[in-house]
């Protein structure tokens, strides 16, 4: 096992410095609803062979004119921890094949502005995480290793597309607290969706999807407002189902999410460089236990007596981008330049994991002379735990004599660069740092070093 992380490690450093040439970017899902940064999305020529399979002989193109879309995607992490965690020198390898189906129905039928979605993946690989002991998992595409359906909806478009409807099997992390910026990202503190969420409350995510429904609109040509309603049901996602438990258990409580984007300098005209800003609120009608209280408002681990319970759960969260530098291109090039983001969410002490929680980064496209697609980036994410959680786990620790001490906080920093050598693959080195791995203190913290590989066949 040893020689495997020694392996690992070489590989990532072989990766970084072999020349390259580069074409695109990518990530897998590919969420068309998703708003794309404009700086960091390809600017293919028709010549530009987007797919790994080709146009098949032409039908390829002579079914999306007939509106069929078919887009396959794998994306590969090759993990190792040489330095710190539980159990360190070891090697993991995860993998993730996903297939997205779009029909056009306005074009199929003259529906006009209606399309239908089908989505599913099989995923297998083990969780380096289990063996550094950590909370954020630094394989973000290990979960749910299985063939599973996600997405089975319909999407309706209005007004040139100003106003946006989407019912069916949805994932809430689809729309809400989403950016492209996190699909850059290996670890699944960032990518995804901010993972205090999930871990939160039931906040459904790629590749579990639930029922649902949300409507986005654009009442001013800077202002994008979108709703969600989903359910609320944490248990649709058990791996015994395989994506396909359409029950609908209200009573097991609804997600309800409203999120408020400013688009900044990206109208026709603009001078200034483009950000986005982003406020997002959300409340869950279900029954969540409180981390420290029984029903007299006593400890519930001195008492013995059951946690209260309490109706909902809410918070918010914000997210923040601006390109701040741009490198001067010829006319019609793509942008390239620097771009921070921060995000925070914030949920209440007394039923919620992580009630603090802030992530965010640089990238720069282009940084590398005669590497314009090349994506070079840097991460960070911080995890509070609950205090009313670390009160519990201190009495049971001196009155059951645990033996652990309570979880306080855990970091992760991840330096990474990703480099695109065909629009239909790029291999990316990725080195992350756990900092106080599973929040005790009780752990060493750990290097990880690897890399992660894609394809869109």
């Amino acid at each position: 096992m040893r020689n495997k992380a020694v392996l690992v490690t070489a590989c990532f450093f072989i990766s970084a410095v072999f020349p390259v040439y580069a074409q695109s970017s990518f990530k897998n899902p590919v969420d068309s609803s998703t708003p794309q940064h404009i700086w960091l999305m390809p600017q293919l020529s028709d010549k530009d062979r987007q797919y790994l399979t080709g146009d098949w002989g032409g039908w390829r193109s002579r079914l999306a004119e007939r509106g069929m879309t078919m887009k396959s995607t794998l994306v590969s992490d090759i993990l190792s921890n040489p330095v710190g965690g539980k159990r360190k020198n070891r090697a993991r390898y995860n993998q993730s094949l996903g297939l997205d189906l779009n029909f056009d129905l306005e074009k199929m039928s003259s529906l006009k502005g209606l399309q239908f979605h089908l989505s599913g993946v099989y995923r297998q690989g083990r969780n380096l995480s289990k063996d550094i002991g950590n909370q954020f998992t630094v394989s973000s595409i290990y979960g749910s290793q299985q063939i599973r359906l996600y997405g089975l909806y319909f999407d309706q478009s209005f007004v040139n597309g100003k106003f946006d409807f989407r019912i069916g099997r949805l994932a809430a992390g689809d729309d809400f607290a989403s950016s492209s910026l996190y699909w850059y990202y290996v670890n699944n503190a960032i990518d995804g969706n901010p993972v205090s969420l999930p871990l939160n409350f039931p906040f459904s995510a790629y590749p579990t999807a639930v029922w649902g429904m949300r409507a986005k609109m654009k009442p001013m040509d800077r202002w994008q407002l979108m709703t969600g309603i989903y359910s609320g049901d944490g248990s649709v996602g058990r791996n015994e189902a395989h994506g396909m438990d359409f029950s609908l258990r209200l009573d097991r409580g609804i997600l309800f999410l409203q999120e408020f984007r400013y688009l900044r300098n990206q109208q026709e005209g603009d001078a200034g460089l483009p950000g986005n800003y982003k406020l997002g609120l959300y409340y869950h009608t279900g029954k969540f236990d409180d981390l420290y209280k029984d029903a007299n408002g006593n400890s519930y681990i001195v008492s013995g007596l059951p946690q209260n319970q309490a109706h909902g759960n809410y918070g918010l969260y914000i997210h923040l981008d601006q390109l701040v530098y741009r490198e001067d291109t010829l006319e019609g090039a793509e942008i390239q330049g620097l771009l921070p983001f921060l995000v925070v969410t914030l949920a209440p002490d007394y039923n919620s994991k992580f009630p603090i929680f802030v992530d965010g980064g640089l990238l720069y496209r282009g940084l590398v002379p005669g590497r314009d697609e090349d994506v070079s980036m840097f991460g960070f994410a911080y995890g509070k735990w609950s205090n009313a959680l670390e009160s519990s786990q201190r009495d049971d620790r001196d009155t059951n004599s645990s033996g652990l001490d309570p979880q306080e906080y855990e970091a992760m920093f991840e330096l990474s660069y990703k480099m695109q050598l065909r629009p239909w693959f790029f291999v990316q080195p990725d080195i992350q740092w756990i900092v106080n791995p599973g929040g005790r203190g009780d752990t060493e913290d750990a290097l990880v070093t690897g890399t992660r590989i894609g394809f869109v066949f």
